[in-house]
C-alpha cells in the first residue's frame, strides 16, 4: 500500500460497512419485496466506487501502475485478498463486468452515483447524513486516482472538478 493513500485506505472497509444498512433499507423502502430491483449493498457501493476511480484513470487513457495499486488496496481493503487483482490491461474488461452485473444500470461521472441517490433517499427519511459521508469517500477516492500518478493531467483535473460539482450540488 502507498503510505500516502494508507490515511483514506485504512478506515475503508468501516467506512463502507457503516453505509450497508442504510443502502439495503433503502432499497427495501423504494423496491419493497422486488428482488429483482434489490442490489446487494456492498456490490452496490464498491461497484460504484470502484467504477469512479476506474473512469477518472481512464480519462489519460493509461492505467499508471501507482492508479492501479490504488485500486487493488482498495478493493483487497473491503473484500480481502483472496480476490484477483486487476491489470492495467483489463480496466476495460472491468467496464464489461459492471455491466454485465448491472444491465439496467449506467454509471457515468456526469450523474450521481446510484448508491448515494439511495442514501439521499433514505437520509430525507430518516434524518441522517449518510449520502454526505458517501459523497465524502467518494471525492477522497477520486482525488487520490488523480494524484496517485503524480502527473497534472489537466483531463483529470477538469473531470475531477465536474464530479465534485455534481457530488455537491446533489
Amino acid at each position: 500500500m502507498q503510505e500516502e493513500n494508507l490515511s483514506i485506505l485504512r478506515p475503508l472497509k468501516q467506512n463502507v460497512e457503516e453505509l450497508i444498512p442504510p443502502l439495503e433499507a433503502a432499497q427495501k423502502e423504494i423496491y419493497g419485496e422486488d428482488k429483482e430491483r434489490i442490489i446487494d449493498s456492498l456490490d452496490l457501493i464498491m461497484g460504484d466506487l470502484t467504477m469512479v476511480v476506474v473512469m477518472l484513470t481512464n480519462i489519460d487513457s493509461d492505467i499508471a501502475a501507482k492508479e492501479l495499486e490504488l485500486i487493488n488496496d482498495m478493493r483487497h481493503v473491503v473484500f480481502g485478498y483472496g480476490i484477483p487483482e486487476l491489470t492495467s490491461n483489463n480496466y476495460i474488461e472491468l467496464f464489461r463486468e459492471f455491466l454485465r452485473l448491472y444491465p439496467n444500470r449506467r454509471l457515468t461521472l456526469d450523474h450521481i452515483p446510484p448508491s448515494i441517490r439511495l442514501l439521499q433517499t433514505y437520509d430525507q427519511g430518516h434524518g441522517t447524513e449518510y449520502a454526505g459521508k458517501a459523497k465524502r469517500l467518494f471525492i477522497q477516492f477520486a482525488e487520490a486516482i488523480v494524484k496517485a500518478d503524480r502527473e497534472e493531467d489537466f483531463g483529470e483535473s477538469i473531470t475531477l472538478a465536474n464530479f465534485k460539482d455534481i457530488l455537491n450540488v446533489a
